[in-house]
């Protein structure tokens, strides 16, 4: 079972042409300050610069808007990220995805993890996301935003917001829809949940896949609008699959394989 990416390069950089460029520049704005947040020393003046990017990116991309939640006070925000467990789990989220391996089905980490076991990493991404709704929200109650947070913050994974759970459906994965049509929610899961081992799987299959397939992917993004994008795989993944909530699997960027398959995808 693996992640497959179209061949078509030109598909591949069209679409992230055609992303929302107010999308790129939060994320290139917050993506800077977090690498200087997570790379120094802690200290307020390095998180109180990443809140304020982190807060008005998030308030962009919808956070306080309908029923979606609002963001915590700065200064409740900036004192979260200078809490030093929670600030720990995010730099070894950061420094994770080089080391995240899938083979024959089963994942792995390489040497050099800053994580010991593969469960180490589930309980830390789990309950990071968990600490992200508690601390930097208001009355949380989804995963889209802690991740949102968590995307813009490490570069992991992608935001299962509903436009990525229905490129996620159209990929293949199953989980992702109810009667054939895209979940409209996805409550923070329990850790032993199908839900939560979908979240802590797709990284090794992202990883998996952008390690075979880096050299399309890579010329894809070079010719893009937004070369800076080359080694930001979460993000990669997070816009490829935004953009093709609406195509058919036919027509699909991002597809799963399931040859062979004897179990579901994420029990791996």
């Amino acid at each position: 079972m693996l992640l497959e990416v179209t061949a078509n390069t030109v598909a591949i950089t069209t679409a992230i042409n055609q992303f929302k460029a107010s999308y790129h520049a939060d994320y290139s704005t917050v993506r800077a300050e977090a690498i200087s947040y997570l790379a120094q020393d802690l200290s307020a003046a390095s998180a109180s610069r990443l809140v304020q990017a982190l807060t008005k990116a998030l308030n962009n991309w919808g956070a306080g808007k309908r029923r979606a939640p609002g963001c915590q006070p700065t200064d409740a925000v900036t004192g979260a990220l200078c809490v030093h467990s929670l600030r720990e789990q995010l730099v070894n989220l950061a420094s994770s995805f080089e080391y995240l391996s899938l083979t024959d089905c089963t994942r792995n980490l390489k040497a050099g993890s800053p994580f010991k076991t593969v469960n180490d990493f589930d309980v830390c991404l789990l309950e990071t996301l968990s600490e992200l709704a508690a601390r930097l929200l208001v009355r949380n109650t989804n995963v889209t935003y802690p991740m949102k947070a968590l995307l813009l913050i490490t570069g992991l994974m992608p935001a299962f917001d509903s436009q990525v759970r229905g490129g996620l459906h159209v990929a293949g994965l199953s989980g992702f829809a109810c009667n054939g049509k895209p979940r409209t929610s996805y409550l923070i899961p329990a850790h032993s949940s199908a839900d939560a081992r979908r979240i802590c799987v797709l990284p090794f299959y992202i990883a998996e896949c952008t390690s075979r397939m880096s050299p399309g992917l890579v010329n894809s993004i070079e010719n893009s609008m937004y070369p800076a994008l080359v080694g930001q795989h979460g993000r990669l993944f997070d816009i490829l699959l935004f953009q093709q909530r609406g195509l058919t699997p036919a027509t699909a960027l991002v597809r799963f394989s399931t040859k062979q398959a004897s179990h579901p995808w994420f029990v791996v």
